[in-house]
């Protein structure tokens, strides 16, 4: 019989027509920050997701955990929508947010957070299968079948945002995509091979066992591969980890991937198979081929469905490239960041068996080459280059097979998804095309500003808001806390040189103390050098050395050093120290504060990498970098400076910050930005946690003819950031009165915006 695809079909259940403004495909964390942005923004919006949750990599079907720029920089971790919902998945969740641990705690607050939005409408198990065109240049409708409800949807909008991974929408518009590696040569980037080629990182499937407390065989099937030896794990490391109730379990592992040369889109399910008889010979071999000590472990689940790293890349007005991300290009139209290492899996996953998971496994020295800076991803590469009403979010953006391995990490994605939806909403509001968008300086300028509102953080682009009345007050706090990096009972060795950045407010250092450890029989020198920096992540930018100089630390010593700089520097700057030292010395470690970054070096290599610990160091005369005038700073983190007021946490509670007009003015809203504590990702946060370093307890208060009177009030906050609105107060004092943190001795606040809207 000849073969006639599609004609004469017959379809079971509704032909549903509806009408948006914006239709986003795909649920994962780039799809619900786009949606929820187009949707905050005023938009009708539909979000379609082909599965029962919302989350896609990070969903308790797959169980990725979400990691972003925190990966290789200090205070670096995304705000905005995806801050909301983490901060509020680990106050609610019992369990770690890890891979192979994530719940449906998780996949609830994501449900949730698409649900409380007015203008957003959600299509859960509902799969786009094509598109209907206007023109050959512009979508109509997306078609979607909803497999339970055998409804059929024809979904109209003005704008759709692609954030499926695979570009699903893009490919079946006719959109440009590329697939595969570019060659070297093509765009000069270092990491790309010799010859393009078709193949791309594969796709992983993880696992859960627990301890049962007793013995429990395991009989792999037939059909498991089967890795008798360590060898045959050939640097796929393998270990349990201690759950939050002290038990054992195996989780993970990422590592069980399968791509090339099976093509991630066409092949999804013969790579699911073979991911899954992969995955139970690692389980046999760790139940039952050597010593791992998992006699009592029991599976307790696999996935079903692949998390899948990389397929179609859909070509925008510009391409990111390698270069981009290394060289932080300062794009004019610059609307999101990422910072996660250039992170390239090798060819194949699991099936090159003799060779290293990804680079770094088979040589850490690689972090040299690799770890990058936090980096700016313009608006071009959001937005379809030959289809006019496309946006794109997440892993299908415009960039190369290179700068993929460091944008498809979903923190990274879901900024871009709240960039994409608020471009979005602003071309519905416009009535322009993307293009148009990001060719106007000043609607460029427009959306990075909408973008900083709502939290998000642009790299080396303040709050400029002339409608924020805060930008003009004058600020006070009932007291302020002084740089304060006293030594912790741990501490680094010197054998590795170590690197710090911190703030200094005064005119002059006349001396520089470091808290230094001797485990040598006889005297060791330390060296420093001290440096001029810009930002918190500059630590390998070129720079002109101020000053130097050398203690003799004695055998045995434990305590403060003191370097005798006596230097003119520039006040309420960032300023670098390198300190070099041999093995037997250690620096002392200190808690970490906004404005403070530390950074390692093996003498081999070329660059400093980012590391979380920061070093205890005492300057005179002091500095005092968490004044108040730091919430009308325009930034609200740390990147050229502290940027946040922290009270003296000898000085208990209630602390006050207060807003000065210098004449009445009127207002409605107040917008307050917390500490979280960006220093740290979500996700090595514990179970039920909030933030101790948050505000928990405040009140806004007014002064009206004499009389503060209270216009807002809370109790109980663990967000980041909380928006108050109330009838128009004429006033010129605006007082945030905090009493009680999260169990951090200090009040802390980022930034104070204040408008009548």
């Amino acid at each position: 019989m000849e073969m006639r695809p599609f004609e004469k079909c017959r379809l079971t259940g509704k032909v549903i027509e509806l009408n948006y403004d914006v239709v986003v495909v795909g649920g994962g964390l780039a799809g619900i920050c786009a949606a929820i942005a187009a949707a905050r923004h005023g938009c009708r919006t539909a979000i379609v997701q082909d599965r029962p949750v919302f989350g896609g990599n990070s969903s308790s079907e797959v169980r990725v955990q979400a990691t972003g720029a925190n990966n290789c920089a200090a205070w670096a971790r995304e705000t905005g929508i995806v801050e909301e919902m983490l901060i509020e998945e680990r106050a609610r969740n019992h369990d770690l947010f890890l891979n192979g641990l994530i719940n449906s705690q998780w996949d609830l607050v994501l449900y949730e957070w698409v649900k409380k939005e007015q203008n957003l409408t959600a299509y859960l198990n509902t799969r786009v299968v094509g598109v209907e065109m206007f023109s050959p240049n512009r979508i109509s409708a997306v078609l979607g079948v909803q497999s339970g409800s055998e409804r059929t949807y024809k979904l109209y909008a003005s704008y759709f945002i692609d954030c499926t991974g695979d570009g699903t929408v893009g490919a079946a518009a006719g959109a440009e995509y590329r697939m595969g590696r570019e060659a070297r040569n093509e765009f000069e980037e270092s990491l790309a091979p010799e010859q393009a080629d078709k193949m791309t990182q594969g796709s992983s499937l993880l696992f859960r066992a627990r301890d049962m407390g007793r013995p429990v065989p395991f009989t792999p099937p037939s059909w498991a591969e089967v890795y008798p030896t360590e060898e045959s794990l050939y640097k796929r490391h393998h270990d349990y980890r201690v759950n939050p109730c002290g038990i054992r379990e195996y989780a993970g592992y990422w590592w069980i991937e399968v791509g090339a040369p099976l093509d991630t889109i066409d092949q999804n399910e013969e790579i699911r198979d073979e991911l899954l008889r992969r995955l139970l010979g690692v389980w046999d071999h760790i139940k039952n081929r050597g010593d791992h000590g998992a006699e009592n472990m029991a599976l307790d689940w696999i996935a079903a469905v692949p998390g899948k790293r990389e397929s179609r890349r859909l070509m925008g007005d510009h391409i990111l490239m390698e270069n981009d991300v290394r060289n932080n290009t300062p794009f004019p139209d610059r609307v999101a960041y990422g910072g996660w290492f250039i992170d390239i899996h090798t060819m194949g996953g699991i099936l090159a068996k003799n060779q290293p998971p990804e680079a770094l496994g088979g040589n850490p020295d690689l972090s040299d080459q690799l770890r990058i800076r936090p980096y700016s991803i313009p608006l071009r590469c959001l937005y379809s280059q030959n289809i006019e009403n496309l946006f794109m979010a997440g892993r299908d953006i415009s960039v190369t097979h290179v700068a993929l391995g460091t944008t498809r990490v979903m923190l990274t994605c879901a900024v871009i998804g709240q960039a994409a939806g608020t471009a979005a909403a602003l071309s519905v509001k416009k009535g322009i095309t993307p293009r148009t968008l990001a060719n106007s300086i000043s609607l460029v300028k427009e959306l990075q500003q909408t973008l900083l509102k709502d939290d998000c953080f642009i790299l080396d682009c303040p709050n400029e808001d002339q409608a924020d009345l805060a930008r003009k007050a004058s600020v006070s706090a009932s007291s302020s806390m002084t740089l304060n990096l006293e030594p912790a009972t741990a501490s680094s060795p010197l054998e590795l040189y170590r690197s710090q950045i911190f703030p200094v407010t005064a005119s002059r250092v006349e001396t520089l103390s470091l808290f230094l450890e001797s485990f040598l029989d006889g005297e060791a020198p330390v060296n420093l050098e001290f440096l001029p920096t810009t930002d918190i992540w500059s630590f390998n930018e070129p720079k002109a050395l101020l000053t130097s100089a050398s203690v003799s630390v004695p055998p045995g010593f434990r305590g403060w050093v003191d370097f005798d700089l006596n230097l003119e520097v520039k006040p309420r700057q960032l300023y670098q120290v390198n300190v070099y030292g041999k093995p037997g010395l250690a620096w002392a470690m200190s808690k970490p504060l906004p404005g403070v970054a530390a950074a390692y070096k093996k003498p081999v290599w070329k660059r400093w990498g980012s590391e979380k610990p920061v070093y205890a160091l005492r300057l005179n005369p002091p500095s005092m970098p968490f004044g108040p005038e730091n919430v009308v700073s325009g930034v609200a983190r740390p990147e050229k400076w502290t940027n946040i007021w922290i009270s003296d946490p000898n000085a208990g509670f209630p602390q006050t910050l207060t807003l000065d007009f210098e004449e009445n003015v009127s207002f409605n809203t107040v917008y307050l930005t917390f500490d979280t504590y960006l220093h740290q990702d979500t996700y090595s946060f514990p179970p039920l946690h909030r933030v101790p370093e948050c505000v928990q307890d405040y009140v806004l208060k007014v002064l009206c003819e004499d009389e503060w009177k209270t216009v807002a009030e809370f109790k109980g906050n663990y967000q980041r950031r909380r928006v108050h609105r109330f009838a128009t107060v004429n006033t010129r004092k605006l007082t945030l009165e905090v009493y009680a943190s999260n169990g951090d001795p200090t009040a802390r606040v980022y930034e104070i915006r204040v408008y009548k809207e």
